[in-house]
């Protein structure tokens, strides 16, 4: 397992949610979703923020754990990009 992996299986168990239970919730595969929480996979930005909803957690600890710059950088990257053209 990774960082990213061990916190999503201790959110999902927080949540005394099943791997099928949260997959059926995010329209994932619970294979998909086991293979996430093993560390085999890196999930999509898209997938990183629609499990941090689904399981009531904090969206940015998340996309960090899983490679990702949190939501709020990306914004002021791209304003800053926006305001120097």
């Amino acid at each position: 397992m990774n960082d990213f992996g061990n916190h999503l299986h201790m959110l999902r168990k927080q949540a005394q949610m099943s791997l099928r239970n949260l997959a059926e919730r995010v329209n994932l595969s619970y294979s998909f979703i086991d293979s996430l929480e093993k560390g085999m996979y890196t999930p999509t930005r898209e997938v990183v923020c629609t499990l941090a909803e689904e399981l009531e957690t904090d969206v940015d600890e998340l996309l960090d754990l899983a490679g990702y710059m949190p939501n709020e950088t990306v914004k002021n990257l791209y304003a800053f990009s926006s305001d120097r053209k």
